[in-house]
């Protein structure tokens, strides 16, 4: 399974103060062995980092070396931009464009703690307690 991990979910691994902190680093450590086939769009490295060390005073470094090796970028290309330039008015861009990236780079699912935000996206979405338990059976 590949999976595309949603901004949330990076900083939420990054930021150990966030209420699904611990959720996070179960899914992340998935991709780190190999379970799941880990994608990251390259700008949610850009809102973690800005989230952390503007809001948290967290540095995310760490983090981000762990899903820099284990983790597929999901390129935010020419074909993920049109994905997101035919979605709604209502939607929500950077998430559009995000479900864009995570489609052309062959995600099956993304995982996002607004399931919302990807309704009617060319991927569909998993909260983090659901693929846990997916993954756990």
């Amino acid at each position: 399974m590949r999976v595309l991990f949603d901004t949330n979910i990076i900083i939420d691994g990054a930021v150990p103060e966030r209420s699904c902190h611990e959720e996070a680093l179960r899914l992340l450590s998935y991709a780190d062995r190999g379970r799941i086939g880990g994608l990251v769009a390259p700008v949610s490295f850009a809102t973690c980092w800005y989230v952390a060390t503007t809001h948290h005073d967290v540095d995310p470094r760490p983090l981000f070396d762990t899903v820099e090796t284990a983790f597929e970028l999901a390129p935010m290309n020419r074909a993920a931009l049109r994905e997101a330039l035919k979605a709604g008015s209502e939607a929500d861009f950077e998430d559009a464009y995000l479900a864009g990236a995570g489609a052309e780079a062959g995600a099956d699912i993304v995982l996002t703690r607004n399931e919302q935000d990807f309704a009617g996206g060319p991927l569909t979405p998993y909260r983090p307690e659901v693929l846990l338990r997916m993954l756990r059976q």
